[in-house]
């Protein structure tokens, strides 16, 4: 009687993966690719906030620019204020404001966007405006932003 010999288990090198290291080849590679795929919508967002405070602070920079060209007198007395007061805040959403003309353009560009200008007068020993050796004057930018408030403020003071 002839006995069989086995041919010995060993694999040939030409035979290919396994089942088992497809799969597991395939998991890497999908962990890779949910990790760049987040990384992307991270940037995207990050393109966007970036864009938007670059537009506020664009609309800010063209509101201060609008003060610059006023004089000392008729920058307190544009904003409402009186020669008796020591700070005045003024808002682009309050109708008949002197920067309502700019809330169309805050709204397109900012999502709920508003803006405010404040006045104070600068001195010695708290002086109102007609007494006043400078004006400090502050805009301030405010939207919301998936779903966060953000603001941008720029100030300077005029003498």
């Amino acid at each position: 009687m002839r006995v069989m010999q086995r041919k010995s288990q060993q694999q040939d090198p030409e035979a290919g993966f396994s089942l088992i290291e497809c799969v597991i080849a395939i998991g890497v590679l999908a962990g890779v690719l949910l990790s760049i795929a987040s990384m992307f919508i991270l940037g995207g967002r990050q393109v966007k906030t970036g864009k938007t405070l670059t537009e506020a602070t664009a609309l800010a920079q063209g509101l201060m620019e609008q003060f610059d060209k006023e004089s000392f007198n008729s920058l307190y007395l544009n904003l409402g204020a009186v020669a008796t007061d020591t700070t005045r805040t003024v808002q682009s959403t309050t109708t008949g404001s002197p920067i309502q003309s700019w809330q169309t353009e805050i709204a397109r560009k900012l999502d709920n966007g508003s803006a405010s200008v404040r006045i104070d007068a600068m001195g010695p020993s708290s002086p109102n405006f007609g007494a006043a050796a400078g004006i400090k004057v502050t805009v301030t930018l405010a939207w919301n932003e998936l779903g966060r408030a953000q603001s941008v403020a720029m100030s300077t003071v005029r003498f």
